[in-house]
């Protein structure tokens, strides 16, 4: 793999998880409020719930841990220490927001556990922790954006995607 082709993997992947925050994930956080809760059946909040544990979250997992790979497979085209030093940082931030995301599904799956244990109002707590969670998520992804920047001012130019 050349130095351009590494650029070009970090670049599709961050691409790509960011069609699935779109696309897949952002639509699900319309529920992140009590009040569009409420507008669900019981049954349609379960299932809310249970495709974002089973199938949303864990999406959003891996798209984090393959732009992760994807700097690790880029970490040897650094042509010094302090590149490589920022470069490793991004690769921590994927463990740090995949830890957060899979916090998060924890809470979901408890968060379900109790709906279905006690009702709607008492999962108000559950949804304070997600909307909790999900603003340190974000902070975090905004991160790579200081990564990223970080890299240019060294001089290291990212192609453009074709």
């Amino acid at each position: 793999m050349s130095e351009q082709e590494g650029w070009h993997r970090v670049l599709k992947a961050f691409e790509d998880w960011i069609q699935y925050e779109t696309t897949e994930f952002g639509p699900y956080t319309g529920y992140f409020s009590l009040e569009n809760l409420r507008d669900l059946t019981s049954k349609e909040r379960v299932s809310w719930m249970q495709s974002m544990y089973d199938e949303i979250i864990p999406g959003r997992v891996e798209r984090c841990k393959s732009a992760g790979i994807a700097f690790e497979d880029f970490l040897p085209y650094m042509p010094d220490p302090t590149a490589r030093e920022v470069v490793q940082s991004m690769i921590d931030l994927t463990q740090v927001l995949s830890d957060d995301i899979l916090a998060m599904s924890d809470t979901i799956h408890a968060m379900k556990e109790e709906h279905e244990a006690s009702g709607l109002d008492e999962i108000v707590p559950f949804l304070s922790d997600i909307a909790e969670a999900e603003e340190g998520i974000r902070h975090h992804m905004s991160l790579f954006s200081q990564g990223f920047g970080k890299l240019r001012s060294m001089g290291l130019e990212m192609p453009t995607m074709e």
